[in-house]
């Protein structure tokens, strides 16, 4: 299998010291977390790298991704337009991924959103500059997703050794100041989530009562379910590095599959 190393990154800007400052330390176990996360994936000696971010512009029907010689994108939209990065689009890998799942849209030089960038940005401070392919979410639910990570782990059967990153926060509505209204279910519905992939049952977490789901106003399962259906739903080699929800979003880091490096 080429896929060797699948996890999960949060995507809170807050978390990049030069969006957050002093304020972004009251989330000090996640960015250790993350700066561990990029090591661990680093580790691995991906020769390309597939972000799944559930906030890249969803086309009607399919996918959207960037088709352009390189990705780039800054933190100017929260006041940080010094922090930016770019990095070149593995154009090969998109094109045989378009063979498995064909409706893909081009956001051509579109910047990054921040579902993308803020992972990125902890991987670029690990050192990576390698060959990256950042794609969307479809509308459609369920089986669509499990056809995207199918398609992604079929185009990534090259020999190339790739890595996949899920962009996802969890409950939204933790503490009243949240970036939605305050929810108890929301910390009932992270508890589940987190005790299903700190143990590998990936499939358990897609059970979770779907109300609960709603009403946490998370946006974690989607891309995880695209990694988790890459490779089949395995659990080998899992890390589960943090979680907290010091703003009110709860957020964890993990690596769900892993090959040694």
């Amino acid at each position: 299998m080429s896929v060797i190393w699948t996890g999960l990154a949060p995507h809170p800007p807050i978390m990049v010291p030069a969006v957050g400052g002093s304020r972004g330390r009251e989330a000090q176990t996640t960015i250790d977390s993350m700066r561990a996360f990029a090591r661990d994936l680093l580790d691995r000696q991906p020769g390309r790298l597939v972000v799944v971010s559930p906030h890249t512009p969803r086309p009607r029907q399919g996918v959207a991704a960037w088709f352009a010689a390189s990705i780039s994108g800054d933190f100017g939209q929260f006041g940080a337009f010094d922090a930016k990065l770019t990095l070149p689009v593995d154009q090969d890998w998109l094109r045989n991924f378009a063979q498995h799942y064909p409706q893909v849209a081009d956001l051509d030089r579109q910047p990054l959103d921040h579902g993308v960038m803020a992972p990125l940005h902890f991987l670029v401070e690990a050192g990576w500059r390698g060959p990256t392919a950042a794609l969307g979410l479809p509308w459609d639910q369920g089986a669509e997703l499990d056809r995207v990570g199918a398609a992604i782990a079929a185009a990534s059967d090259d020999g190339l050794a790739t890595a996949i990153l899920a962009s996802g926060d969890m409950s939204h509505c933790l503490k009243p100041g949240a970036p939605c209204e305050y929810d108890r279910r929301g910390a009932v519905f992270d508890r589940a989530f987190v005790e299903c992939i700190k143990r590998g049952l990936y499939k358990d977490a897609l059970e979770i009562d779907p109300e609960l789901r709603e009403a946490a106003r998370q946006d974690v399962v989607e891309s995880c379910r695209v990694a988790w259906s890459a490779t089949g739903f395995r659990a080998d080699n899992r890390r589960f590095f943090s979680y907290e929800g010091p703003f009110g979003v709860g957020y964890s880091v993990m690596r769900f599959y892993g090959a040694e490096p």
